[in-house]
């Protein structure tokens, strides 16, 4: 039997049907993304979070964080908690300083005795930018 958590609501944030154990760096890491009014639909599933303006249309309800999607602003994060590393996988803002906003929340909420990390970066500068104002914030 599932354990019901407060801050999972079900319109908003939503669990994957496949997460089995909600870790404590999930709620800390929605509920941060949540105070970003664009990010409209947060799910959570086993070692990732996925936010984003839009849905899927397949069926499955996942926030959608196409990169260059039209009007797309989202982020998709990988999450280990065994070894406490927050890596962005993918982030996307149709809006001007969304991204910021989504980078300050992450790093926000992300445990103090965790790593954020960005293992790929083909920014043209944006995560170089990030670093230099999140100091936490490894671009690998």
């Amino acid at each position: 039997m599932r354990r019901k958590h407060s801050f999972i609501d079900g319109e908003r944030i939503r669990r994957g049907s496949t997460l089995r154990r909600v870790e404590p760096v999930h709620e800390r890491l929605a509920t941060g993304l949540a105070a970003i009014p664009q990010l409209r639909y947060i799910k959570l599933f086993p070692d990732r979070l996925a936010a984003s303006s839009h849905l899927s249309t397949d069926g499955r309800k996942n926030p959608v964080v196409a990169v260059g999607g039209e009007g797309v602003t989202g982020v998709e994060l990988l999450i280990d908690a065994d070894v406490r590393v927050v890596q962005f996988y993918t982030i996307t803002s149709a809006m001007q300083g969304c991204g910021r906003k989504m980078v300050e929340a992450i790093v926000g909420a992300t445990p103090a005795d965790w790593m954020v990390a960005v293992p790929m970066n083909w920014s043209g500068g944006f995560w170089e930018r990030m670093a230099r104002d999140y100091s936490r914030l490894r671009v690998l």
